[in-house]
């Protein structure tokens, strides 16, 4: 469980709003996985964290836990910001007010703008896919932990594994990352 300062509920919330008011398909599946690609641009471009939330290894593609089930039981921490509807597709995300933009730097706008240009017409199953690319962090991931087999074969549909963001990256960006990312999650506690 990750613990959500007022601050980092906020800009979690409008990252959703932003995504469900742009994307083609805003279910479930679709958010989780444009979230993490938001996330993973984020560090790549500028080696520091967006969100600062986990991602986990499951059989589907990265999950921030937290937000899967927000989006699954109804939403408490985002209660404020989306409502589900629940049709015979799955559960479509409907943002309950305006995105904020004053929530997020020029950088981190620019980034929402380019994966969501990139990849908001995509369906889950397209999602997925590219998340799940040979070499992708959650390909790497589930590889080096011997998840593969299991999640192919359907031995497994999750795990506890978390993602790092930082591992395709060079060590002196990779330690500027965790540093970051650190100091935002105890941030993040302080003010919780």
């Amino acid at each position: 469980m990750c613990r959500f300062s007022e601050s980092s509920k906020v800009r979690l919330g409008n990252a959703v709003i932003y995504i469900a008011s742009h994307a083609k398909y805003p279910y479930k599946t679709e958010v989780l996985k444009l979230l993490f690609l938001m996330e993973e641009r984020m560090v790549q471009k500028y080696h520091v964290p967006m969100l600062s939330i986990p991602f986990s290894v499951w059989r589907l593609g990265p999950v921030s836990v937290d937000v899967f089930e927000e989006l699954s039981d109804g939403p408490v921490l985002l209660d404020d910001f989306v409502t589900l509807q629940f049709n015979g597709q799955g559960i479509m995300v409907k943002p309950s007010k305006e995105f904020d933009e004053d929530e997020f730097s020029d950088a981190e706008l620019q980034v929402m703008h380019e994966v969501m240009e990139h990849y908001g017409q995509m369906n889950s199953e397209e999602l997925i896919a590219v998340t799940h690319k040979e070499g992708s962090l959650w390909y790497e991931t589930a590889k080096e932990h011997g998840l593969l087999e299991d999640f192919v074969e359907q031995r497994a549909n999750s795990s506890n594994i978390i993602i790092d963001m930082g591992r395709q990256l060079c060590p002196d960006d990779r330690a500027y990352y965790n540093e970051t990312l650190e100091n935002r999650q105890a941030a993040n506690l302080l003010r919780s």
